[in-house]
């Protein structure tokens, strides 16, 4: 998968992810919010109980006064008459008692089985007083909120009166409230979830078109580089055939002699086609490197003698071309270290290329040389120059300018270079025709 292809699923996950940590921050918000109102609600439930439960503590005050001045059974009984009807309404009223002067006058339970009093006759001694208890029904223990009031009459001793609401009359106000705020608490989370899981499946339909798309690629790349690795077989073995050609003609030439030809001119021409073989032997060997790069080792090579090797093994071409050449070596080796094949049939690819733009006539240069820490081989020749605009196009596959040119043998050379950790590039060139231009970095100085 190329580095286009990982971005864009690295930024399909980083979005949902994102996504996914706005949904938690939201869910987390919306937990808070819902915590904070239920407590409101419980707050302000709890302050409604409160307030009617002293509204009924002063009320049944008044009217306890009342029966207590009456003093007789039946105004007690019309007393329980009122609390039996107001637990109809007010369900989660407990007791009710009734004391003056530490006396019980009237105590009744929920569990046990009206006439209005003068309220103008009777004040408080003060505020309602709220407090908290467990009253034990049988088995079970029942909190309740009690409310105590006292109530002044000016002709007998003040009546206190004792009120009692099940603390789940607190948890029926709120209940209202509570609900509404689960139901919307929920319908949110619904919301966000079912925003998350749309986006999610997004992000994930995004993810595998284009992990499809990318194999789709790959397969393409696939095929343009076994297109790329056969042209470039056809390439570099035409070159060594045509090599081997004419060198088999001139000795087919020399043999027609008879007597006259010349034994060492013939051992000379067998020795070449036989280092022509060993090169297309080398050349296949290093496609078949190509097709499994990093098994290579890199080696110590003098740039220098590589250089001149690769002149002699095209002395044929350059004499069928009528091409003069020239190689110029600096005072000391330059050593570097990379794979020797490949540098070789780099270079190869670099001479071919002046040899053919040079023509009839014209001169190719190698001038093996140091410069900064590096080392350095410039290839020129007479030929017509490239254009500054095509500096680089003639680096690509398949770019050539002769009818009968591949376009691979400059871009299997820099491949080659760059594979070995230098660089190949058109340099300005002192006169007419082009200049190539490999840089490798110097290796290390071998131990004395």
């Amino acid at each position: 998968m190329d580095k286009s292809g990982n971005r864009r699923i690295s930024f399909a996950w980083t979005a949902a992810a994102g996504v996914a940590l706005i949904a938690l921050v939201a869910a987390a918000g919306l937990f808070v919010l819902q915590r904070w109102h239920s407590q409101a609600a419980h707050q302000a439930a709890a302050q409604a109980v409160a307030e009617r439960g002293q509204w009924l503590a002063m009320s049944l005050a008044l009217r306890a006064a009342a029966a207590a001045e009456a003093g007789d059974a039946e105004a007690w009984r019309e007393f329980s008459g009122l609390l039996r009807s107001l637990r109809q309404v007010e369900g989660e009223l407990e007791y009710v008692a009734v004391r003056r002067g530490g006396v019980t006058l009237f105590q009744e339970h929920a569990n046990e089985s009206d006439a209005a009093p003068d309220e103008n006759k009777f004040h408080f001694k003060g505020p309602v007083s709220i407090g908290r208890q467990r009253l034990s029904v049988g088995d079970e223990s029942v909190p309740v909120v009690t409310f105590s009031v006292d109530v002044a009459d000016p002709q007998a001793e003040a009546i206190s009166l004792d009120l009692g609401l099940r603390r789940r009359a607190v948890e029926r106000e709120e209940w209202p409230a509570t609900r509404a705020i689960e139901s919307l608490y929920r319908l949110s989370l619904m919301t966000i979830g079912g925003c998350f899981a749309v986006c999610l499946a997004l992000v994930a339909g995004m993810v595998r078109r284009e992990e499809r798309r990318e194999r789709a690629r790959r397969r393409e790349e696939h095929l343009a580089f076994s297109g790329m690795l056969a042209n470039g077989i056809v390439h570099d073995f035409r070159n060594p055939m045509s090599s081997l050609r004419l060198d088999a003609q001139m000795l087919e030439k020399e043999a027609g002699r008879g007597a006259e030809a010349r034994a060492d001119r013939m051992a000379s021409l067998a020795g070449r086609m036989r280092h022509t073989l060993d090169r297309m032997e080398k050349v296949f060997q290093e496609f078949l490197a190509l097709a499994r790069p990093g098994e290579t080792a890199p080696e110590r090579l003098d740039l220098g003698a590589c250089a001149k090797e690769c002149v002699e093994m095209l002395a044929p071409r350059f004499e069928a071309s009528g091409v003069a050449h020239e190689v110029r070596l600096p005072p000391e080796p330059a050593y570097i270290r990379a794979s020797g094949a490949s540098v070789k049939r780099a270079v190869l690819n670099v001479l071919l290329n002046a040899t053919q733009h040079a023509g009839t006539g014209g001169r190719v240069v190698v001038d093996v040389s140091l410069a900064d820490a590096r080392a350095r081989l410039d290839v020129g020749d007479t030929g017509p120059g490239i254009p500054k605009a095509d500096r680089e196009r003639v680096f690509e596959m398949f770019y050539t300018t002769r009818p009968q040119g591949t376009g691979l043998g400059l871009f299997l050379a820099r491949t080659a270079i760059e594979k070995n950790g230098g660089t190949l590039a058109v340099a300005d060139s002192d006169g007419p025709g082009a200049r190539l231009r490999m840089e490798f970095p110097l290796a290390e100085k071998e131990p004395s």
